[in-house]
């Protein structure tokens, strides 16, 4: 009893302690700013506080000043690391925006689901690291890398330290990727890989061949998008190794991508092409009248000047499917369609591109890059 008796006195000084430091905190403050000066002791003061009320502290504060504070003390420091691992972190399922300014300033933009800015931090030198920044914030939704080096390893290097939380659902690429890496790249695409479904490469400049390939696309997981298309200046085009293989990962017996959508990558074949077809056409089902087609997803698919894909080429691969899965033939109006219907099938002849299609469900592969535009991100800003 004397042993609980002692612990409850404890505790109660403790929480006398933090309550004086609370009163006299609140009594500097106004409008949301701190006035006046501290007590000359107040951090030693403020630093024998117990850990939990220091947590709770740590949650409301602005993030930079977080980062600043793991250099008042060992004891801050060491709590910081540890509440950036355990304790839970403030979501974020807006937009969050990286760009190089033309200072080479790293700046974050946050925006809220209805495309507002609520903050913008701007990181200079070595004063504040980006990971610093996110230590006790959970990025959700989409992550644009916007214009300049947003995407350059040291930026990517930082989103991949072990305490930040990145699960967005889309990732889109537009700046300049001339400084990253394969191995950057690949290892931030693994870090979002639990939670990303589109992924967009979109406008972006001074991407190396060598950049894009299978094994770091696949890094990302099964995706429902993906959009490869960069910004050629004149008559430059890429030439991604990204083949079958990309095109595969993303259809299985249970899951087909809403859309894929690539330029310059010369590892497609017309055989890929038509084995995806298959598999898509696989996920059918009859309606309950037992006589019309269903399908689980739609899906569009677009090659733009991918060396080997052209209609006549992928049109020859699939010829000896049964007639319900056959391509139709062209048609000479370029905004017209030609229609058949057979067994519960429709099939369009559309834009240059070929549409297969049940009541309400189409599959189209297009071969021009008309069809990319429709799917484009806009930064929120």
């Amino acid at each position: 009893m004397a042993a609980l008796q002692a612990e409850v006195a404890r505790l109660q000084a403790e929480n006398d302690q933090f309550r004086r430091a609370l009163v006299d905190m609140n009594r500097r403050i106004v409008c949301g700013q701190l006035t006046g000066d501290l007590p000359d002791d107040f951090l030693e003061q403020f630093s024998q506080l117990p850990d939990l009320p220091l947590e709770q502290v740590l949650r409301f504060l602005p993030a930079h000043q977080v980062a600043q504070m793991r250099h008042v003390s060992h004891k801050f420091n060491n709590l910081i690391k540890k509440c950036s691992q355990t304790m839970p972190k403030k979501a974020w399922n807006g937009s969050v925006l990286f760009e190089i300014t033309l200072t080479g300033q790293l700046t974050v933009e946050w925006f809220d689901n209805h495309g507002s800015m609520v903050n913008k931090t701007t990181l200079a030198g070595n004063e504040i690291a980006l990971s610093e920044l996110l230590r006790f914030i959970r990025i959700g939704g989409r992550m644009h890398f916007s214009h300049g080096l947003s995407a350059a390893d040291e930026v990517l290097d930082q989103l991949c330290k072990a305490w930040v939380t990145i699960r967005p659902k889309v990732v889109i690429f537009a700046g300049n990727l001339s400084h990253t890496s394969r191995d950057s790249l690949k290892a931030f695409l693994v870090k979002v890989e639990p939670s990303i479904r589109w992924l967009h490469f979109q406008g972006a400049c001074n991407i190396a061949d060598s950049l894009l390939s299978d094994d770091v696309i696949g890094a990302a997981g099964r995706l429902d998008g993906l959009m490869i298309k960069p910004l050629c200046w004149g008559s430059e085009l890429p030439n991604f190794n990204i083949g079958d293989d990309t095109l595969m990962s993303m259809a299985d017996a249970d899951h087909i991508p809403s859309y894929f959508l690539v330029m310059g990558c010369s590892g497609i074949t017309p055989g890929g092409i038509r084995t995806f077809i298959q598999k898509w056409l696989k996920n059918e089902r009859l309606k309950p009248d037992g006589k019309t087609y269903d399908f689980e997803m739609e899906c569009k698919l677009a090659f733009f000047n991918c060396a080997n894909i052209s209609s006549a080429a992928v049109e020859e691969a699939c010829a000896d499917l049964p007639k319900d899965t056959a391509i139709a033939e062209a048609y000479a109006s370029p905004f017209g369609y030609w229609r058949e219907m057979s067994d519960g099938f429709e099939y369009l002849q559309v834009n240059g591109g070929f549409e297969y299609r049940s009541s309400s469900r189409p599959l189209t592969v297009h071969f021009s890059s008309d069809v990319f535009f429709p799917h484009l991100v806009k930064d929120p800003s």
